[in-house]
């Protein structure tokens, strides 16, 4: 008997908790379902208390659940057994809910592992790392460690160089840019081992290089009719519409990263001066961006009729209990798709479609405008006017008076 909580007192305190922190009646009611299934399966197996044991061999024999980690994203109702699962065991252990209960893809079961792996990333905030790149830089290092688990690799000391071989080939077949930007933080990771004695040698030599020219790809943009059915393809007569109606808006006509927009809040905006300004995550720089009218009715729309009526210092929130602001890993892919998929764009499989080809497509616009490199760097936020230099690719027009003529060529023949 692993706990002295009765399953069935554990599942009726765990609805009345999902009832006060907001779920909806629908959803407790499928959380219920799953329950009775639990139970029944506990009655079977002449089980009265929680078992964490009995319910893995329950997900494992009931729902053909053997690793929670390699669930497609179809698979919804059982990740909801998971989530079930999971909330009954950390009731039962007396920990606190968390909002997730799906545990990552590359979750390490070697305690040294994610102990070096949480020293690194203290590593990375003290010498003055971001967040968001600690949290990708965690999740490179995760990846290559829960590589070395399926090795059988279970002390850091004996990693070698044909294990870091072995893990690189693992990346064949993906496209450069991939492979360089998993390289490099690994390369980081083991430089760390390294340097805090972890290792005896420098692993990091032996991690190959990508060797790639910056701005070689044609970035992908809309077409201005293509964004318009796009953003009339949102029901804004719903209250998740409102939100990324005015989403949307804000990227396509101001150009504001994904990430900026999940961390906009109402002091951002002045609505006396018509601005908005906030502190840029990625470069760190502060910006100040018109506040268009459209841009301006879209959230006034929101908070006022769609928005959950919660105290949040945050303008765009989840419409699902606990609701909170978007994670800074969330870039909405799924949210345009969804609207894309509702209108006749084509989605061609080499044209990236998500939020952030939207800023291209505005910096395309200035482009057309003949606006300066100035300009638009300082628009969309870019901390150097060299940034601007990839959307010359988008002009037909700009591209033709960048070509040589015949009489320059002969110039450099003679």
């Amino acid at each position: 008997m692993e706990s002295q909580k009765l399953l069935s007192d554990l599942t009726t305190e765990l609805e009345e908790m999902l009832v006060a922190r907001g779920q909806s009646s629908n959803a407790v009611a499928q959380y219920h379902y799953i329950f009775r299934i639990f139970l029944a399966y506990f009655r079977a197996h002449h089980e009265s208390y929680f078992s964490q044991s009995t319910m893995d061999q329950c997900l494992r024999e009931h729902y053909g659940i053997t690793d929670q980690r390699i669930l497609s994203s179809r698979q919804h109702y059982k990740k909801k057994v998971i989530r079930a699962s999971k909330l009954l065991s950390e009731l039962a252990a007396g920990k606190k809910l968390t909002d997730r209960y799906i545990e990552p893809k590359c979750l390490l079961i070697t305690d040294s592992y994610t102990l070096a792996v949480t020293a690194f990333c203290n590593h990375l905030q003290k010498i003055g790392r971001s967040g968001k790149t600690i949290d990708s830089y965690r999740r490179y290092a995760a990846r290559f460690l829960n590589h070395m688990e399926r090795q059988g690799i279970t002390q850091i000391a004996d990693l070698s160089v044909d294990l870091i071989n072995s893990y690189t080939l693992t990346l064949s077949g993906l496209n450069k840019a991939t492979v360089k930007s998993t390289l490099g933080p690994i390369r980081i990771f083991l430089r760390f081992l390294y340097t805090n004695e972890y290792t005896e040698q420098d692993l990091s030599q032996f991690v190959g290089t990508v060797q790639m020219r910056s701005q070689t790809k044609i970035p992908s943009i809309w077409e201005k009719e293509d964004v318009l059915k796009l953003l009339t393809a949102i029901d804004r007569g719903n209250p998740s519409g409102k939100r990324d109606y005015a989403i949307i808006l804000l990227i396509a006509r101001l150009g504001v990263r994904v990430g900026d927009v999940n961390k906009l809040k109402f002091e951002n905006i002045d609505w006396r001066k018509g601005c908005i300004r906030f502190v840029q995550s990625k470069t760190q720089n502060p910006v100040c961006l018109p506040l268009l009218k459209d841009v301006g009715w879209a959230i006034i729309d929101y908070v006022q009729n769609g928005r959950p009526k919660i105290n949040s210092p945050y303008i765009f929130l989840t419409h699902t209990p606990p609701f909170k602001n978007y994670a800074d890993e969330n870039h909405l892919h799924a949210t345009i798709q969804k609207y894309m998929a509702m209108t006749d764009i084509q989605n061609q499989p080499r044209k990236k479609r998500g939020m952030h080809s939207l800023r291209y497509s505005l910096a395309n616009r200035l482009q057309e405008n003949r606006e300066t490199a100035h300009t638009i760097s300082s628009a969309l936020g870019h901390s150097s006017p060299d940034s601007a230099a990839v959307y010359v690719k988008t002009d037909i027009d700009l591209l033709r008076e960048c070509a040589l003529t015949p009489s320059e060529v002969g110039i450099w023949l003679l």
